[in-house]
């Protein structure tokens, strides 16, 4: 993103109070600790925010009930002339300095009138607050700089309806992914290609995207830069967290094909993992259960009650022997079965075009966010007339430091060759189902690939195959993975 720089001339307008909230019949006013959120936002690379600012995301929150125009003025007006002195304000009486900036704090207004901040998702009041404080910020620098209040809050209400439903894992995974500097040159972005896919003309496009650009540097700005991982516990509250990923929408228009197909693989039912959590008896087992008797070689097992009736009771003892209707002892441990992916993904020079690179991640963050729920254990291998080097996934962290590796020059392989692809892959699963305690592995491929498929449903072997064809038609492919009873989608 580009730093954006305000002109010197609206430094008073940035840092003196909006005057657009209700502070005098808030209940938020008294909730909520003006200080408490100074101490939150320095732990957080937010120290640089004017207090002013603050008071807004406080008393914005209410119901983000906003003045009428003419107590925006009335308030501008006292608050310029309470930072007066004596003899100036008489002059201001003249004048009239005070009301040099209530056009600038109308814009602010409309801008802000329409802003959604319901969509805004906090834990606590305060980084309610504090997301208010980025979202206010952000507008009144881009009231700053010239962009119509209109452009602003349609672009800050389209970020917030992007996040606001993100839950805290895809937010992690989309925080670490490369910038898109790094994953596609910005000379080599095809615009044609992004405007087909959301259905607008090209032109209409590139200027959204340099309004969107605009607003998405003052939004980073506001968290101080980019967010860096601690040895200690991170400070950023979510609400934070996903503003910043917000801006990454708005500014990087790949991110939005991302989050879109990454959404809808989440649809398909049969494309979600089969985790299990149970009992199973074992004689190393650490817990202990009862159960109904099932054969007469169990009778070591009777609870000493059974032996007491024995005695009490001979008669009905054999009855319930002959029944099996006594209760015996059984040592168990738990079983978690996780279950297995393997995705064979296409890095093929014709994975540069479009999207493409977006959407091969979207559907790679897609099994990982299973595997950061401890559902799933994924393996995946890049190919194109090859298939490269394998990476098992068990753990969070290793996932994380994969993606950060990624970059554009390395989709420059040679031709797909998904045959291939198709029958190493399963030689793998093979060759790993049986180290691993998992459920019946599936396997994933990613291509964008249009050639004929040779191989045969019953060459899987049991195996479940998903298919993902991106910006192309591959009827052979899809055919098979229907075989399977897997998930086959074309034209992704």
């Amino acid at each position: 993103m580009k730093p954006i720089r305000v002109d010197r001339r609206f430094r008073r307008f940035l840092n003196y109070h909006t005057h657009v909230s209700y502070p005098e019949t808030s209940e938020r006013r008294q909730q909520i600790n003006t200080a408490e959120v100074v101490n939150k936002l320095d732990a957080i690379g937010m120290s640089h925010i004017a207090v002013p600012m603050i008071w807004d995301g406080v008393h914005l929150v209410d119901e983000g009930r906003l003045a009428g125009a003419g107590e925006i003025e009335r308030r501008t007006r006292l608050t310029y002339r309470m930072r007066m002195w004596p003899i100036i304000t008489w002059l201001d009486e003249v004048f009239h300095w005070a009301d040099r900036d209530i056009a600038l704090y109308l814009q602010l207004a409309v801008a802000l009138r329409d802003v959604e901040f319901d969509r805004i998702k906090g834990k606590t009041d305060v980084d309610r607050a504090i997301a208010n404080v980025a979202v206010i910020a952000t507008a009144k620098r881009s009231i700053a700089i010239g962009i119509p209040p209109e452009s602003i809050s349609w672009q800050i209400n389209w970020a917030l309806q992007q996040v606001g439903s993100l839950e805290a894992d895809e937010v992690e995974w989309m925080e670490c992914l490369p910038d898109e500097s790094r994953l596609k040159p910005s000379d080599q972005i095809d615009y044609e290609q992004m405007s087909r896919d959301r259905g607008i003309t090209s032109i209409q496009l590139v200027d959204r995207l340099d309004t969107r650009g605009r607003i998405a540097s003052l939004f980073a700005d506001c968290f101080g830069g980019v967010r860096k991982e601690t040895e200690k516990k991170e400070t950023h509250p979510l609400s934070v967290r996903r503003l910043d990923v917000a801006s990454r929408l708005l500014a990087e228009p790949g991110m939005e094909a991302l989050l879109r197909i990454s959404r809808i693989a989440n649809e398909y039912v049969a494309f979600q993992p089969r985790f299990e959590k149970k009992m199973i008896p074992s004689s190393d087992g650490d817990q202990t259960r009862m159960r109904m008797m099932q054969s007469y070689d169990e009778l070591p097992k009777l609870a000493p009650a059974a032996w007491a009736l024995k005695t009490a009771a001979p008669k009905y003892f054999r009855y319930r022997l002959a029944t099996k209707s006594f209760m015996v002892r059984e040592k168990i441990k738990r079983s978690d079965k996780k279950q297995f992916f393997y995705a064979m993904l296409d890095r093929s020079k014709s994975m540069q075009q479009g999207e493409r690179i977006y959407k091969l991640l979207a559907i790679l963050l897609n099994r990982l966010r299973a595997v950061g729920r401890r559902e799933a254990i994924l393996g995946y291998s890049f190919f194109d007339s090859v298939v490269h080097d394998q990476v098992i996934v068990s753990e969070v962290a290793e996932a994380r430091e994969e993606i950060r590796r990624l970059h554009y020059d390395f989709f420059t392989g040679d031709d797909t060759d998904i045959n291939l692809a198709l029958r190493e892959g399963v030689t793998r699963v093979k060759s790993l189902v049986g180290d691993l305690d998992a459920e019946k592995p599936e396997l994933i491929i990613v291509t964008d690939g249009d050639h004929g498929i040779n191989v045969q449903a019953d060459e899987l072997k049991g195996i479940l195959l998903h298919v993902f064809i991106v910006e192309e038609q591959n009827d052979d492919l899809i055919q098979l993975a229907k075989q399977t009873g897997g998930v086959a989608l074309a034209g992704l």
